[in-house]
């Protein structure tokens, strides 16, 4: 019964409330606490708070009111000659239009917030994370929820931990030069290889580091010496090779080293070709930056001298101009490659193959279900060393070809479309990409235990895989790239880059603020249904196991 009589009271006082009053001190109320998760109840409470109150208002001035309204009876009764004022008309309160309990009001939702760096179209991140309400761009490092940046520069991993209740992710993990920088991708996959009984060379091209900071420097140099005359077309004699190694030691002032190393490795025919060619690569670097092609040892000297010392980043020339990048590279660590001198073409152009693989916060590995094929500007030739737009096949290196997209929209290719071209020799789909995902995953599981070593919570990071064929269809895997390149240079990369980056923050971003969103990519990619995810997941880093 009571309970029945205070809704009626309650009720009562809904109508004669002042609704612009009662709904900017709900709105008021509720800004205050935007974070709760339950903000209708809560928006029910405080609605309720604040009517018992006004209903013990109205009772107060009604008392107040009945004491005036019996002042002049009180007044007459003691026969006092006071002139009572007539009784003011009472004020009714406004109606309001809408009944109260259709007041519209804001709720507002949880919000997160993003920096990015520059470069490397970080637009497309902005265009990406505008499709996720939840979220703003911020330009302050304070308490920021996610941060892209083309390096990881700057992290604060040591606060990535499971005691910071900050929930933060980053889009690079701590370790990620275990994999990105060429000569650790050699050691780890080296070592990796020998625990599985594996040719690391049947996986990598043949590669030899020369680290000038390493103090087994002597042992690297002399173990590609040996080996390159070894194969080489015009091999020299021990006497003249022990007086070339003498030569190379004193211009590069190596000290010695009691180690020894040789490499007992027999070289493929698809490597071997009449000009012995070889590639000098800086090991931190990517996008074709610093990298030479040379085939004999005087260049070979030349070069490490100039990069050890540092050296104007290599010019490009066109018919029309010389493009200068204007940065001084200094390198003290290189791996020295041989370059496959009989390699798949297309249309008598050399190609590689560009994947992504992502690695999320639980250290899954993924495999993006479509990638690109890179193509060269120039006709393939091995007597032409300094021309970049024959050998690289990088976009940074062949956009500034006056050749550049004359027979490829930027230079790249589909996969269905090479799939078309090699229709009658092999399956590029069944055969090739299986091969990839298989390869990218036991080069993950290579540096599985290093790249998080110190269990940083909520890191996770897109690498790009670039894999080269020969003209036996055997598949090499010549780097792994961190900050691969997202710009949108051509129809078939701008559809597939924004598609891959959603769909990587699904299973990321999404998940570690419990974002829902819909099913329907804004995305779409030819081939695909909009409420696919285009990652396949090919196994766990933490126990090695394969799922595809």
């Amino acid at each position: 019964m009571m309970e029945v009589t205070r809704n009626k009271q309650i009720d009562k006082v809904k109508l004669s409330l002042d609704s612009d009053k009662f709904n900017y001190f709900l709105a008021q109320s509720l800004n205050k606490v935007t974070s709760h998760r339950s903000l209708q109840q809560l928006a029910k409470t405080l609605a309720d708070h604040f009517i018992q109150n006004q209903i013990e208002i109205r009772n107060k001035s009604n008392q107040q009111r009945q004491r005036q309204n019996a002042l002049p009876q009180i007044v007459r009764r003691s026969q006092q000659s006071i002139k009572v004022l007539p009784k003011p008309p009472r004020i009714e309160p406004r109606q309001s239009q809408i009944p109260l309990y259709k007041v519209p009001f804001t709720i507002l939702e949880p919000q997160y917030s993003y920096l990015l760096g520059g470069g490397n179209n970080h637009e497309l991140i902005k265009r990406i994370m505008d499709t996720r309400r939840e979220w703003h761009q911020c330009k302050s490092t304070t308490r920021v929820h996610f941060r892209w940046q083309q390096s990881n520069i700057g992290y604060k991993y040591y606060k990535m931990n499971a005691y910071n209740p900050h929930r933060s992710l980053v889009n690079h993990f701590e370790f990620h030069q275990e994999i990105s920088n060429k000569k650790n991708l050699l050691l780890n996959m080296t070592t990796f290889c020998e625990s599985i009984h594996r040719n690391v060379f049947d996986i990598l091209p043949l590669t030899f580091v020369i680290d000038f900071n390493d103090s087994q420097i002597e042992s690297q140099l002399l173990a590609f010496l040996n080996y390159y005359n070894q194969y080489s077309p015009n091999p020299i004699s021990q006497d003249e090779l022990l007086l070339k190694k003498q030569e190379i030691k004193k211009k590069l002032r190596i000290p010695p080293s009691k180690d020894r190393k040789f490499i007992d490795y027999q070289m493929k025919d698809t490597f071997l070709g009449a000009d012995y060619l070889w590639l000098l690569k800086p090991t931190g670097l990517n996008r074709g930056r610093g990298i030479n092609v040379f085939n004999n040892l005087d260049q070979l000297t030349d070069l490490l001298i100039e990069y050890t010392s540092g050296v104007s980043e290599k010019h490009i020339e066109t018919p029309n101009e010389k493009i200068y990048q204007g940065i001084i590279i200094k390198s003290p660590s290189f791996v020295v490659q041989k370059y496959i001198e009989k390699p798949l073409l297309i249309n008598n152009r050399k190609f590689d193959i560009r994947v992504w693989v992502l690695v999320d916060q639980e250290l899954n590995c993924y495999f993006f279900k479509e990638g690109y094929i890179r193509t060269a500007s120039e006709d393939f030739v091995t007597n032409d060393v300094n021309n970049l737009f024959i050998h690289l096949t990088n976009n940074a290196i062949q956009k500034y070809s006056q050749k550049y997209g004359d027979q490829e929209a930027g230079n790249q290719l589909s996969f269905d479309q090479i799939q078309k071209i090699f229709k009658n020799k092999i399956d590029f789909r069944q055969t090739i990409v299986k091969k990839m995902k298989e390869i990218a995953f036991l080069a993950m599981s290579s540096v599985g235990n290093k790249i998080n070593r110190n269990n940083r919570r909520n890191c996770m990071e897109i690498f790009g895989f670039d894999y080269f064929l020969d003209e036996k269809f055997n598949l090499y895997l010549i780097e792994v790239n961190t900050n691969p390149c997202i710009e949108e240079s051509s129809p078939l990369l701008a559809q597939l880059i924004p598609r891959m980056l959603d769909d990587a923050y699904i299973l990321t971003l999404d998940l570690i603020f419990n974002i829902s969103r819909e099913k329907v990519s804004p995305f779409p990619v030819k081939g695909y249904q909009n409420n696919e995810n285009m990652w396949q997941l090919i196994g766990s880093l933490k126990d090695q196991a394969i799922y595809q």
